[in-house]
């Protein structure tokens, strides 16, 4: 107890200056004037309309289903764009100031509305203290392997060792060509308090082989883990808990990294402390987490067949999934059990993930763009989609478009004191990472050190990638479309 108080004394004052150094960048960027008073109105606005959706969450579905663009995207959006154009005259550096504009109300919610909740659910949030598993449902939880013989016995190892009592394993074999099969059926008699079936088919992809092992479940509650992870001993009783809540349809596992060897995969790994830590709780205490990740994922079986199971027309089933699940009403929250994963080690490696990641997420947002528009879809249509589309398309471009114009005004003659500026947010951000390492359990520190490669330089490769995917997905609807 006196370690949590201790944290959050130290993660409240870490906020301060995290508060000065975001003010004091905005000041150096854009001054005194009405666009900055914009800025922190637009912010203030949307943040003050994210906390109103905390308290109405409950309500939003039964209001009439009228199409209705979500409030949020005008009050982060339209009016620091409207005020900047506005006073376009005024200003020599008057694009630089519009991709300001935008950007620094994404920077305010940050800190006005995630990181107040992520504090609170981390060190205040008295729903997460003492909580009890009260019955006992059978749990599937299936492991879709392809090709995965290196990793399959250690992901087995940790299922078999959940101090879950009431469990079942489905391993599928998707048509691997190595000794996937082989490894996975020596285990069929080495759990005593579970069944272990292991079942083959014809390879058909990740989507085929979950909805394949859907047959053969008998629990209630599925549990998606990857082949390639390995789950804490409590990931699976926690899972549990949480849908002893009535409305609870999903669950989303916290991802962390197995292999944290080189500066790509320790950048990966703050990045999974960062995310979970300072983003994630909000969407969680609204009921609408956005990815339900394949390395521990779990869902109602129920909803899952009423949803029309996995589908095969995106690249990341999982992301698809979640929002389908979202339409159908319920909570979707997330919780801190880990599931470890291998991440790529090479630029090369990174690159086919994350495209295959960005690109099926890209797919995802195009198919269910419905969401934006129908009300009857609650926390999905006021936060969830909109937030999503928001924070994965534009800021990329912004970020390349902010560089590019960022050079060319310094060798234009840009005030020394921008430079400052950025400083600033460098260090913003930095705070920022500390905040996230602080309130995460393992407490990484050396994580630290690579903050500002995740700045400069990872958040880049990133950015590139989903432009690439982004452009590269709709170049392929273009061309179906021709066709």
């Amino acid at each position: 107890m006196r370690n949590e108080k201790k944290s959050l004394a130290i993660v409240i004052i870490l906020s301060i200056f995290a508060c000065f150094t975001l003010a004091g960048s905005m000041l150096v960027f854009l001054g005194l004037n009405a666009l900055s008073m914009a800025n922190l109105f637009a912010a203030a606005l949307a943040s003050g309309y994210l906390m109103l959706l905390l308290k109405r969450r409950d309500d939003l579905r039964h209001e009439p289903s009228r199409v209705q663009i979500p409030f949020i995207l005008f009050a982060i959006l339209v009016i620091p764009v409207i005020t900047t154009v506005s006073i376009l005259i005024t200003y020599s550096y008057e694009f630089y100031l519009v991709i300001i504009s935008v950007m620094m109300p994404l920077t305010f919610i940050n800190m006005m509305f995630y990181l107040p909740i992520a504090v609170y659910d981390r060190f205040l949030n008295s729903n997460l203290q003492n909580r009890m598993l009260t019955q006992i449902p059978i749990i599937s939880i299936i492991v879709p392997a392809y090709n995965e013989a290196a990793n399959i016995k250690r992901t087995l190892d940790s299922l078999v060792e959940s101090d879950y009592p009431a469990k079942e394993i489905i391993v599928v074999d998707d048509g691997s060509t190595d000794l996937t099969y082989a490894i996975a059926s020596q285990y069929r008699q080495s759990c005593r308090h579970c069944t272990i079936k292991v079942i083959r088919k014809q390879n058909g992809g990740k989507a085929s082989a979950m909805n394949y092992g859907l047959r053969f479940a008998v629990g209630e509650i599925v549990v998606i883990v990857d082949a390639d992870s390995v789950i804490e001993k409590n990931a699976i009783k926690e899972v549990a808990i949480e849908f002893q809540k009535p409305d609870v349809v999903a669950v989303a596992g916290t991802v962390k990294v197995l292999n944290p060897i080189n500066i790509l995969t320790n950048c990966t790994a703050l990045e999974c402390v960062i995310v979970p830590n300072l983003q994630r709780p909000a969407f969680s205490l609204l009921g609408i987490v956005m990815i339900v990740p394949g390395a521990l994922g779990a869902f109602s079986k129920k909803r899952i067949i009423q949803r029309g199971l996995y589908d095969r027309d995106t690249l990341t089933e999982d992301f698809d999934l979640t929002i389908k699940i979202a339409k159908g009403g319920g909570k979707i929250i997330a919780i801190p059990a880990i599931s470890y994963t291998e991440c790529p080690t090479t630029l090369k490696g990174f690159y086919k993930q994350r495209s295959r990641w960005y690109g099926g997420v890209f797919q995802g947002l195009l198919k269910h763009n419905d969401a934006m528009t129908v009300r009857r879809y609650g926390m999905l249509n006021r936060l969830g989609y909109p937030i999503t589309f928001l924070l994965f398309v534009i800021p990329p471009f912004l970020d390349f478009v902010v560089i590019a114009i960022t050079v060319f005004a310094i060798v234009e003659g840009l005030p020394v004191s921008y430079v400052y500026g950025f400083f600033l947010f460098f260090a913003f951000q930095i705070i920022l990472s500390g905040i996230a390492i602080i309130m995460d359990k393992n407490r990484p520190s050396k994580l630290i050190l690579y903050s500002v490669f995740s700045i400069l330089g990872y958040k880049q490769i990133n950015n590139f990638i989903v432009i690439a995917s982004i452009l590269y997905i709709l170049m392929r609807r273009r061309h179906h479309h021709k066709w």
